[in-house]
Parts: C-alpha cells; sequence; structure tokens
C-alpha cells in the first residue's frame, strides 16, 4: 500500500564552498555537524527518507554522514555544472512511494519546527508548489506535488533552473508566512555563517 503523504527531503551539498573555502556540510552546527543536523531535522519533521546529493567534498561526507536506512547518499559527477544537476540527481532516486518533494540546500538549516509546518501547510492546501516568505521575499525549503516531476526533472542551468517553474503560471502556489527571517537564511560566507549561528541561539 502506497502511504499517500510519503515525503522525500533532498539536501543538495553538492557545492565547491569556494566562497566559505571549507565544506559547508562539516560546518559545525547545534551540537552535530550541519549536514547531519539537516539530515536530522528533516527527518524528526517527517520526511519518510533523506537524499544526500554531494559533489567535490563527497569523501569526508560520506566518512561523517549519519547512518540509517532513511538516509541516501548519491554523488554527483556533474556538480561543476551547477546546482540543476545535483537536483536531478537527487530526483532519479527517490522512492517509488513519493508524493511530495522537499528540496533544500546544506546551506540553509532550518529547524524542525519550521519544517513541519510548511509540510503540513502544503498536505493541507494540496498546492503544486509551497514555499515560507519573510517580508514578501520567498524562503526554502521548497516543497513540490509528485505531479511537478517532470518539470523538475527538466530543469537546466540555461533555463535559470527552478527559477522557470516559478514564472510559470500554471502550476498553484502554496505561500506560507511564519514571520520568522530563518527561512531567508543562506549560509555563503563565514560573516554568514556567525550570523546564523546567532539568530538560531535565540530559537
Amino acid at each position: 500500500m502506497i502511504k499517500t503523504s510519503f515525503t522525500s527531503g533532498i539536501i543538495l551539498s553538492g557545492g565547491k564552498s569556494e566562497r566559505m573555502n571549507y565544506p559547508k556540510a562539516m560546518m559545525r552546527w547545534d551540537e552535530d555537524i550541519l549536514i547531519n543536523y539537516q539530515i536530522t531535522s528533516l527527518i524528526d519533521a517527517g520526511c519518510d527518507e533523506v537524499i544526500v546529493v554531494t559533489g567535490k567534498d563527497h569523501k569526508i561526507i560520506k566518512k561523517n554522514i549519519i547512518k540509517n536506512n532513511q538516509v541516501k547518499l548519491i554523488y554527483n559527477p556533474s556538480y561543476e555544472k551547477g546546482k540543476t544537476t545535483s537536483i536531478k540527481s537527487g530526483l532519479k532516486i527517490i522512492s517509488e512511494q513519493t508524493q511530495i518533494i522537499l528540496i533544500i540546500a546544506v546551506d540553509q538549516p532550518r529547524p524542525k519546527s519550521i519544517i513541519e509546518k510548511i509540510i503540513t501547510f502544503h498536505k493541507k492546501n494540496k498546492s503544486d508548489i509551497t514555499y515560507p516568505i519573510y517580508k514578501e521575499r520567498g524562503g526554502h525549503p521548497l516543497i513540490f506535488s509528485k505531479k511537478m516531476l517532470p518539470e523538475l526533472l527538466n530543469i537546466s542551468e540555461e533555463k535559470q533552473g527552478i527559477r522557470e517553474i516559478f514564472k510559470s503560471n500554471k502550476f498553484i502556489h502554496g505561500k506560507i508566512d511564519l514571520s520568522n527571517m530563518i527561512v531567508r537564511i543562506d549560509i555563503n560566507t563565514i560573516e554568514d555563517y556567525k550570523k546564523a549561528v546567532k539568530i538560531f541561539r535565540k530559537i
């Protein structure tokens, strides 16, 4: 029997971390490293499986990642060609049961409470695409219904990746305003990292 809300979370960790000059996935976060914090947060929030897509830092991530039967690790040999290649690598190994697809980057940490609210909102509203907003600006994670899979598998760097899907008026968008700046956090530099740590300490 197929679970009607089977949720697959995809964590993109195939970037080269050039501005950070250190593997983002390995940065200390809470009481663990960032990649493991993300995995735990997604699973605790309701993801039935978590797919981690790696690139340049595959070996060190593989060595340090949480090991359990809900986590899948896949190396994207085309990671240098852009984020879209990592998204499609993850999509190709999602479960046959998958009905909901959540996508987030390793440098976008979100606590369980935030992710749980977005997933719940998506299930309730039955939108094609769901995402959080803060001060009228879009945040992450992004959640897609299974029907969006063909569209997602067709993204490319030339067509601006997922942005191309968002430009279309064919799909139903679900926006949830959590009035929380955490949904906009994106860690690209050491300064970003320090600011994010301070924000999370206030949770």
